[in-house]
This record gives structure tokens, sequence and C-alpha cells, in this order.
């Protein structure tokens, strides 16, 4: 099972559209690496905020976006209209009768964190074997020396934002669990409003340390390719 956001759409947007991501920085990075004319996959579109930039970027391209939450998808339509295609459905079980030139995944499903002194690859698939099948799949819906892009970040804390409106939101971070080959965070996010609760998530993420996802990686068909110019994505090509 994928983490959702169901019962935060609304709120998730809000945070997102007010400088917790660049989104206008990372459809740069992308095209800069990618090019023209593709056919692309994001993976956890979730409100269409990145397809919203790269097709501004690139109109000529083909976008598809796939997520698992409804209520985000319901905000990217209204806000991509007819440009891009956008399917409810899971990255680990989907089967889109299709092939791609390039998948994307900014943080929706996987994403490599920064430490400083390493990396790990973050999912928000809570399950090491569906984790396996899911990069496989990814796999399978690229044509051969297609790329897989996931966003670099830095690695994430406990804080708390002023949202517009007088909403503030703040997440919680517990280590839960540490074992050789990943270790798990639990991350419970809450918007308020004059002290008041409007909606709240708790999810688990799992952190692959250097050489399990380096396993999990080869084991899918991914050959390492480095990074883009600016290091804030990591390239794979499936071979």
């Amino acid at each position: 099972m994928v983490n959702q956001y169901t019962g935060i759409a609304e709120y998730y947007d809000l945070l997102v559209t007010s400088g917790y991501y660049n989104y206008q920085s990372i459809a740069k990075a992308v095209h800069s690496t990618v090019g023209d004319g593709h056919e692309i996959i994001e993976l956890g579109v979730g409100t269409g905020l990145l397809a919203e930039k790269y097709l501004e970027i690139d109109p000529s391209c083909e976008f598809t976006g796939i997520d698992i939450t409804s209520s985000m998808l319901e905000i990217a339509k209204k806000r991509l209209e007819n440009r891009a295609e956008l399917i409810e459905g899971n990255a680990v079980t989907m089967d889109l009768n299709a092939t791609f030139d390039v998948a994307i995944s900014n943080g929706g499903v996987w994403v490599f964190l920064d430490w400083g002194d390493r990396w790990e690859l973050g999912s928000h698939i809570p399950d090491i074997d569906a984790n396996r099948q899911g990069l496989k799949n990814v796999a399978h819906h690229l044509r051969e020396g297609g790329l897989f892009l996931l966003n670099l970040q830095q690695i994430g804390w406990n804080n708390e934002k002023h949202l517009s409106g007088g909403i503030v939101y703040s997440q919680l971070i517990e280590e839960v669990e540490d074992t050789i080959d990943y270790h798990t965070r639990q991350k419970s996010y809450c918007f308020k409003k004059d002290g008041e609760i409007l909606a709240r998530e708790q999810l688990k993420m799992i952190l692959f340390k250097l050489e399990a996802y380096q396993q999990l990686f080869r084991e899918a068909g991914f050959d390492f390719q480095g990074t883009n110019e600016d290091s804030s994505l990591v390239i794979y090509k499936k071979r």
C-alpha cells in the first residue's frame, strides 16, 4: 500500500504552492536533462504542479501523471485541464499498456535524500517487496534506454510554516526502526488555524541505505548515470 494524502489534499496544495518546492526550477532541470518532445510519466503527480511548469517549458511533450489519491488528482485536473493525461493508480501495480521515454519521481513515490555525507532512497511505499515490485514496474513502463529521474533533496526535520489565511503547517518526524538495509520514519502532518486542527495525516517512509537501494535498482534493470548539472536530480537509465 502506498501512503495517501486523502485527508489533506487541499491544504497540501496550499503548502507546496507557498514556496515549499521550486517547481519551476525542478521542471527546468528535468527539461535540460531530457530535451523536447518526449513521452513522460510522473509517478505521484499530486496536484499537478510540476506537470504544469514542465508543460509551460515544453508543450510538445506528452505528459502522463499517475497518483493513488483521487482528491489530489481532482485538483490536478483543474490545474492542467486537458494538457496531460491523469490516471488514478498505484505505481507498484499500474499496467498502462504503454511505454515512456522518461519517468519522474519528485518525492510523490520515491525521492533521494541527502544527509550531507550520504544519500538514501526515501519511499512512500511502506513495504520492502512492494518497493522491489514498484521499481521493476517503472522499468516495465520505460523503453530501452529510458531515463528515470528522481529528485534529490535535503533531509526533512521537524518544522512549522505559516501559510496564507492564518493557517499553520507543522510536521513531526520520529525514527521508528533501524536495520542494516533501511530505517523508517513516521511523519505526522498537521494544519491548524486559530489553534483548531483543520486536517492531519500520519505517514510512514522507508529510507533505504546505499547497498540496499543499489541492489533494488540493479534488480529492476536500471544503471546509475549520475546527477544533472546542479545535482537536483539523480539519473538512472533502463538497460
